[in-house]
């Protein structure tokens, strides 16, 4: 279909261009919580890890004689729960973040073809000169490009929108984890060099 009031060529390039490139930042965008994967990975490493230290160094609770050390035990064992809880929810929303969703295109070549076709068969039932044919037929392929953008890439910014909120909450879970691991570490460590907690034999 023919536009009815055509934007000026000049305005309609520099459009085209903008929603280009536009597109193009959202497309880059959708890999982006991809690429940080490796960093919530090593992050994950070092909660398990300090997870296992902490859980390694705990005795069993008919071993700890001294309300001291079963109140050490008990806020380790609370720290470590929620070290462990806030990982699971690092997971979840890493899960969400990656979840496999339509990413819209643009106009696909044999479209845009039929679309040509379409528009130069429009062009010669309006008996269009000749020599103004490939003028009108570029600015409706204009048009029809601005069109394909403005449907596709807003969608597509709304999806990559919902992609960083879920890898923001599973930054947040992540750095509590590290937190909650920590502080389960540090309780251990000097319970045990305090004298607290009996010491765990291999």
């Amino acid at each position: 279909m023919l536009v009815e009031q055509p934007l000026p060529p000049d305005t309609t390039s520099l459009l085209l261009t903008a929603f280009a490139d536009l597109y193009r930042q959202e497309v880059t965008a959708a890999e982006d919580v991809h690429r940080t994967l490796p960093f919530f990975g090593t992050a994950l490493g070092i909660v398990v890890g300090a997870l296992a230290y902490a859980a390694s160094r705990l005795p069993k609770w008919p071993e700890i004689g001294s309300e001291a050390g079963r109140f050490a035990f008990a806020a380790a064992g609370m720290l470590l729960g929620l070290a462990v809880l806030e990982a699971a929810c690092v997971l979840f929303w890493i899960a969400r973040a990656t979840a496999r969703r339509d990413f819209r295109r643009i106009l696909k070549e044999p479209d845009l073809r039929a679309d040509v076709a379409n528009l130069q068969r429009e062009l010669n039932r309006q008996s269009v000169p000749e020599e103004l044919r490939d003028r009108d037929l570029v600015a409706a392929i204009r048009h029809v490009m601005l069109q394909s953008y403005i449907a596709v890439t807003p969608a597509n910014r709304d999806m990559n929108q919902r992609r960083y909120d879920y890898r923001a909450r599973a930054s947040l879970h992540l750095v509590r984890a590290l937190i909650w691991a920590l502080g389960a570490t540090t309780v251990i460590f000097a319970a045990d060099k305090l004298g607290i907690l009996p010491k765990v034999l291999p």
